[in-house]
């Protein structure tokens, strides 16, 4: 037998939701399967490789929460809730921004 080494105990639940990344330009369909204060399974319609981080649209409620992709098992996630303290922004930045952070440059170059 598996142990249990969940901090709060989970609610079954199926309920339809989406994850959502990538400046919500991408939007899949999942079902939430269980649910807890701390994070939630969710089943992916089809295997799809996910972001680490990413939003959790939940279907009939008011906005979305930002979840981190804790363990992976086929078409099933393990989610946990990522605190608002530790939320980066969701801004999206240009390609040529990017590529400044990465190379480690501060200023964009001027026009």
């Amino acid at each position: 037998m598996i142990a249990n080494r969940r901090i709060q105990a989970r609610t079954r639940v199926f309920q339809g939701a989406s994850v959502v990344f990538n400046g919500r330009q991408s939007v899949l369909a999942c079902t939430v399967r269980n649910w807890s204060e701390t994070g939630a399974m969710v089943r992916m319609s089809d295997w799809i490789a996910l972001p680490e981080t990413f939003e959790l649209d939940i279907a009939n409620t008011d906005g979305s929460v930002r979840v981190r992709q804790c363990w992976r098992h086929g078409d099933d996630v393990g989610v946990a809730f990522i605190a608002a303290d530790e939320q980066r922004s969701g801004e999206v930045v240009s390609l040529q921004e990017a590529r400044a952070r990465r190379s480690g440059r501060t200023g964009l170059p001027s026009a």
